[in-house]
């Protein structure tokens, strides 16, 4: 096993090395002197990026990239730009490489390398003066903090993120900042720690200190949309570091003062007297160096071929910490990319798998070490999301599980785990078993005769529909090997001269005895006309496998050559009938408002025909839904419903859309029936859609108008007959009194049949005064005209002529008059004539108790109010009373209060009546006025 092992190594690192030697010659060849690679970077990122006193590109990116194209003998340029620019000419390709954090908000502009030349953490420089309010990233977030962060930057997006923005004081030039916090001695700046400390440096800043801040840091990564590229510099940038000469550039731009001279003179005797000691260890020294750095070498060599076999094989390693229960996600180089809890890691798979892997891994863990040394492994096929390159679909991988190590009591403490992505290979052998499948298929199928010969030209195979054309058995014929050139008396010396081979033959087999016959197994007899072709096969080499030949048989097609012309006659004239037709439908929709309409159940799509073959609109069932009105949508939704359960009936619905043509809402009317197919299920629905916009605008009119004359003539009829009603009662009691006093016998209650026969009389004179009054308010023949008058004289005679004929001992009547003097413009005639109305009423319906009447002036308003504790309105009827009209009377109480609000109205004023049965009414009279004197009465 050892052995196979090492033999499959060493060939996956020979293709490895192989392709990877393809790759970089590709790769490199891209760039030229006349196409050099293109770098762009920031220039004003201190010390990483910037523009020197000179105006030249420096800074350590500037000396890396300078470094990797020699290592790499790329041709390249340095342009530095501002971020935005930079990051743009990347994106849209007019650059192909720059450094940038490995951030979120970058992922937009291309892809990161794998290693990352430096992380970016962050400080705070504020004043030595002033005390550090910023010690950890939740510091950010205090209230009345303000701190200034270069604009666009890690940190800025991170406070945006957290909600903070109102903390960040964002500033696109941090050299100029950190001079005015210098120079003002206050503020505070939160930025990458090397770019504030080399700024501090560099501006000889000596009253500002620089303190770490415990947030997120970044990683800064090279970026690009050149894989190859991006590939490339990983394996130079590995193999620089791992020689050291990377760090000299770090030395130089991130911690000058390792190159700083000054040791203090106390130094140099230290050093003489170690170097005496030092000079007796020297020898073992410079051969512990020497092994080490070869060690250090092979270890390199070791990593970075097993990098490149991870690589060129596509195969993905982590490991599982059984005690701290967490995975690790490792890169080509080994090292540690990504970590994960179980949680976490199982997102990666579907549930299922993730319990086979699960249950495999603790099945691993339960077993004791073995004695050979030789740790068990466990394969599986898994479906697993490649999450670490972007990739969110589930693919196919083939998983390698096996224990990584163990502790002294010979415990698994880690287990490894390797998986290779076999989509493809899957994909590749389902897709051989579909050929094979559709191979099998073609050959068999029942509409032409296949037969396959090899390649000398004998046949190995014949399909059904072949041996039914020769009426032959396949087994029989393939046994004997009959020859290609039996069957169609061809030259067979060349078989490839036959490849696209196409004949037609005509034979006569009773003709031919069967003693002479060169295929005796073809039992076939009288006239065959068949048609045959010839084709060559190879194999990938170009070698010739064989010859297929297709025959079909003729003579149903020349029997049927005369029926076919018959029936296109018939269809020729079937198409000029269904032409004709067409064309009438066509003219019918042209010349009127129908259109042709479709629903189809399978794509849920309204579609709208101008004419039979012309569409004019296709609609979804959103689309639909969006034009229909609120009311009608409930009814187009049931409309759509029924038609995608295919219901089978006819569907006629009027739909009010919210649409406009000339002004008016467009309505539709659908009528459509359903077509079945050969099962008697429903398909699709076809159909007229409608303009019905102006028939239903006519019908709502007329539904209108039918409503209002049937309003007035129940009004009409109302009021006669209440007023009938009010006349007969008064009348027949003075009938009735008046045959009483015609008696020859004096009756003894003479006087109080006299009493009644004027009181009724009187109020039958009220009434039709009442009823003429109204007449001339509804005819308009009232005439109101406004003057100044003291209404503070004329109230209380109003409300006296108006309960004066129906006060009684148990009820007390009292009018309250707030004012000395009001002079208001009123119509006083007109207004006292509604009060009178009023108080009759009021004094008719209160047989104890008290009336009061007052009235105010407020906010150019003269408000009346009366109230009594009568009767009271029921519920009912003060609802009819509070909505009625002139003509809506139904008693000598509504009566009188129809004309109250007539006359009110015409004043521009109104009435308003609250009532509780049994409890009495009050009514408002409000009317809009202006007072040119207001007296109040003195209060004493």
């Amino acid at each position: 096993m050892k052995y196979l092992r090492h033999i499959f190594l060493m060939l996956a690192l020979l293709c490895a090395l192989y392709a990877g030697a393809q790759s970089d010659s590709l790769s490199i060849s891209q760039y030229t002197e006349e196409r050099p690679l293109v770098y762009e970077d920031v220039w004003d990122l201190w010390p990483y990026a910037f523009l020197n006193d000179r105006g030249e590109p420096d800074g350590f990116n500037v000396d890396l990239i300078k470094l990797l194209m020699k290592e790499l003998h790329i041709p390249y340029t340095i342009k530095l730009k501002p971020s935005d620019e930079a990051f743009s000419d990347l994106k849209n390709g007019k650059s192909d490489l720059m450094l940038g954090l490995a951030v979120g908000f970058h992922d937009e502009f291309g892809s990161y390398s794998k290693n990352a030349v430096t992380l970016f953490t962050q400080s705070v420089v504020t004043p030595k003066s002033k005390q550090i309010e910023i010690k950890t990233f939740r510091d950010l977030g205090k209230p009345g903090v303000k701190v200034i962060v270069n604009d666009s930057s890690l940190c800025h997006h991170l406070m945006i993120d957290y909600g903070w923005a109102d903390n960040a004081v964002p500033d696109k030039d941090i050299r100029e900042a950190i001079q005015q916090v210098s120079a003002r001695e206050d503020g505070q700046i939160v930025w990458n720690t090397l770019s504030l400390k080399w700024l501090l440096d560099r501006y000889h800043i000596e009253n500002l200190e620089l303190t770490p801040v415990n947030m997120p840091h970044g990683e800064y990564k090279f970026m690009s949309n050149n894989q190859r590229l991006l590939d490339q510099l990983d394996d130079a940038y590995t193999k620089l570091n791992t020689a050291e000469r990377i760090k000299p550039l770090q030395d130089k731009w991130f911690y000058p003062e390792r190159l700083k001279p000054g040791i203090p003179s106390w130094f140099w005797y230290v050093l003489g007297t170690g170097l005496l000691v030092l000079l007796t260890f020297v020898f073992y020294s410079i051969s512990y160096r020497l092994q080490s750095r070869r060690l250090m070498r092979e270890a390199g060599k070791r990593n970075r071929r097993l990098s490149l076999i991870l690589q060129t094989s596509h195969v993905r390693v982590w490991t599982y910490d059984i005690k701290a229960n967490r995975f690790s996600w490792r890169n080509d180089n080994g090292q540690v990319a990504y970590t994960y809890t179980m949680e976490e890691f199982a997102q990666r798979y579907s549930p299922e798998d993730f319990l086979r892997l699960k249950h495999n891994m603790e099945d691993l863990a339960s077993k004791p070490r073995p004695q050979d040394g030789e740790e068990p492994e466990i394969t599986l096929n898994l479906k697993a999301k490649d999450t670490e390159n972007g990739d969110n679909e589930l693919r196919d991988y083939f998983m390698v599980l096996s224990v990584l190590s163990r502790d002294k009591e010979g415990k698994a403490t880690h287990i490894i785990g390797t998986k290779k992505d076999v989509t493809q290979e899957l994909e590749q052998k389902r897709l051989d078993d579909e050929r094979t499948l559709r191979y099998w298929s073609i050959f068999y199928t029942p509409i032409i005769g296949i037969m396959l010969f090899d390649k000398n030209g004998r046949l190995t195979n014949i399909n059904p529909k072949a041996c039914e054309l020769y009426e032959c058995d396949p087994d029989v014929i393939i046994e004997r090997g009959v020859g290609l050139n039996e069957f169609f008396g061809l030259d067979t010396d060349n078989l490839r001269e036959l490849d696209g081979f196409h004949a037609t033959q005509y034979v006569n087999l009773d003709r031919i005895p069967k003693e002479e016959r060169k295929v005796p197994e073809v039992r076939r007899t009288g006239l065959l006309c068949y048609e045959y072709r010839l084709m060559t096969i190879d194999d990938d080499g170009g070698e010739l496998l064989g010859v297929f030949a297709f025959c079909r048989n003729l003579m149903n097609s020349l029997d049927g050559i005369g029926l076919y012309e018959k029936e296109r006659a018939r269809l020729s004239a079937m198409k000029a009938i269904l032409a004709e037709y067409d064309q009438n439908i066509d003219s019918v929709l042209h010349e009127s408002d129908v259109r042709l309409v479709t629903y189809s159940p399978q794509s849920h799509t309204l579609t709208i025909h101008r004419s039979v073959y012309e569409e004019q609109h296709r609609l979804t069932q959103t689309r639909c839904m969006t034009l229909v009105d609120e009311r009608s949508s409930k009814m187009a939704m049931r409309m759509l419903n029924d038609m995608d359960a295919c219901e089978n009936r006819e569907v006629k619905v009027n739909i009010r859309t919210t649409l406009r043509i000339g002004g008016r809402r467009l309505n539709l009317q659908f009528c459509l029936m359903p077509q079945l197919d050969k099962n008697g299920q429903v398909t699709e629905y076809l159909g007229l859609l409608r303009d019905i916009s102006r028939l239903s605008e006519v019908e709502h009119h007329l539904a209108l108008q039918k409503e209002k004359v049937q309003e007035v003539e129940n009004t009409k009829n109302s009021f006669v007959n209440n007023m009938v009603q009010e006349i007969q009662t008064p009348m027949k009691t003075v009938l009735d009194h008046v045959a009483r006093l015609g008696d020859e016998k004096p009756s003894p209650d003479e006087a109080a049949l006299s009493k009644g026969i004027l009181d009724n009389a009187d109020y039958l004179l009220h009434l039709i005064d009442n009823i003429l009054y109204l007449s001339r308010l509804q005819a308009n023949m009232v005439e109101i005209s406004r003057t100044p008058r003291n209404f503070a004289e004329v109230f209380g005679a109003q409300c006296m002529n108006g309960w004066k004929k129906y006060q009684n001992a148990d009820t007390r009547y009292v009018v309250e008059n707030p004012y000395e003097q009001l002079v208001v413009d009123i119509d006083v005639d007109n207004l006292g004539h509604a009060i009178g109305q009023v108080c009759t009423n009021a004094a008719q319906h209160t047989k104890s108790g008290i009336i009061r009447a007052r009235y105010d002036y407020i906010g150019r308003r003269l408000i009346i109010s009366i109230d009594d504790t009568g009767e009271g309105i029921p519920r009912q009827e003060l609802q009819r009373l509070n909505a009625m009209d002139a003509g809506g009377t139904h008693t000598t109480k509504g009566l009188g209060l129809a004309i109250t609000k007539e006359l009110v109205r015409q004043m521009g004023g109104t009435v308003d009546i609250s009532s509780e049965e049994g409890s009495g009414t009050t009514v408002y009279i409000t009317i809009p006025c202006h007072a040119t004197i207001i007296k109040r009465n003195k209060i004493v």
